[in-house]
């Protein structure tokens, strides 16, 4: 198994779509083994400099929205993200 973990200094979340984007308590077990998609993206103009990385990781059975931090941890976790969706062979 494979699990990335995220925390309040890596990234902000939002679990429902429709709802906003909420700061995590604690920290965030995503299983990557029930991946069935990630969308990476630049984040937008106006969150350029606080955030480094707009993903959309798509489960079996749920989808996370996450805006990763322009931090340490947050781009550490944006690079960790990235590099196993390239040894996976999984488009982002």
């Amino acid at each position: 198994m494979a699990f990335l973990c995220i925390n309040p200094k890596v990234a902000m979340i939002r679990l429902r779509a429709g709802e906003g984007l909420e700061e995590l308590t604690g920290e965030f077990y995503l299983n990557l083994d029930k991946v069935i998609e990630i969308r990476m993206k630049p984040v937008r103009a106006e969150h350029d400099g606080d955030f480094c990385a707009d993903v959309l990781i798509i489960l079996q059975d749920k989808t996370h929205e996450f805006v990763f931090r322009n931090s340490p941890a947050g781009n550490k976790a944006k690079q960790t993200l990235a590099g196993y969706l390239a040894e996976q062979s999984i488009n982002c």
